[in-house]
């Protein structure tokens, strides 16, 4: 599965999404050993201003159903799921893009 989508973030608290952000890159071999059991093999956070809103946008390739980041008890997951509920504004709807077309190279 294939997704992209975009999440508000509260306007007082852009400091705190930018120090999420760092956080996860500071912590990159960590955070990349989280994506095996969530069956990821590709997740991507971008932003974007919107009509002046600030939105964290995620891409992910998932290869199977995944449990809850929420119920995972990985200190990284603990860490990213608290700066999520500080962080993301969930009475905005979400931004979600449809796949329209998905390219890739064939097997060499």
């Amino acid at each position: 599965m294939i997704e992209l989508e975009g999440f508000a973030v509260y306007p007082d608290q852009i400091a705190t999404a930018r120090e999420w952000m760092t956080f996860l890159r500071t912590h990159q071999a960590a955070v990349d050993r989280t994506l095996i059991p969530e069956h990821l093999a590709r997740e991507s956070i971008f932003s974007i201003t919107l009509n002046g809103r600030f939105y964290l946008c995620w891409y992910s390739e998932q290869t199977a159903p995944a449990p809850a980041v929420t119920d995972s008890q990985d200190p990284i997951d603990r860490r990213h799921v608290d700066y999520w509920q500080r962080c993301i504004d969930e009475s905005v709807p979400p931004l979600r893009f449809s796949l329209e077309n998905h390219f890739m190279p064939p097997a060499r």
